[in-house]
């Protein structure tokens, strides 16, 4: 019995193993080489990309959101940024961003226009810690993570919480018991 135990054991860490390398394998096509594309970034997070192929991501320290667009060219999309730290494109191009300075969900159009969704506090009045990830599911809700960053007004972090959006207008935040 012992030597069976040992033998699942062993067997599932060579599969723990293996499964990790099979899919990080399989993230870069064979033969790919990786290119450093640009330098000079203090903190970067929450890569996405529009219906184009362009991709978006931020630069939290730097207060600023940056496009890589297809063609290569490196530009400022918008700064300030909020500290926006996690984003998401919606099915309409439009820019979801956790803007993490004043602890809002703000969309953002293409032209730079910007709309808060949701500002800093939960339905009972309570900061918010700080968002950082956000998604859009296809029926329109939106889910968003608010880590315990350890700042002073939270005594438990909130976890996973989600705002239901109808023909853009807030109508509850839903929080999960």
């Amino acid at each position: 019995m012992k030597n069976r135990i040992k033998l699942i054991m062993a067997s599932l860490m060579a599969v723990s193993f293996l499964i990790p390398n099979i899919l990080a394998e399989s993230v870069v096509a064979e033969g790919a080489k990786l290119q450093l594309l640009s330098k000079g970034f203090s903190f970067t997070e929450g890569p996405t990309c529009d219906s184009k192929g362009n991709v978006y991501f931020t630069d939290q320290n730097l207060d600023r959101i940056l496009k890589w667009s297809t063609d290569g060219i490196l530009t400022v999309f918008m700064s300030p940024s909020g500290r926006a730290n996690g984003m998401f494109m919606d099915d309409k191009d439009r820019l979801i961003a956790c803007a993490d300075e004043k602890n809002e969900l703000w969309r953002i159009s293409m032209d730079g226009t910007k709309e808060v969704l949701m500002k800093g506090t939960d339905a009972n009045g309570k900061l918010f810690n700080g968002p950082n990830d956000v998604w859009v599911h296809p029926n329109g809700n939106y889910y968003f993570t608010d880590p315990l960053y350890r700042r002073p007004w939270w005594d438990s972090p909130m976890g996973l919480l989600a705002l239901r959006m109808e023909k853009n207008f807030l109508l509850q935040i839903l929080v999960p018991a």
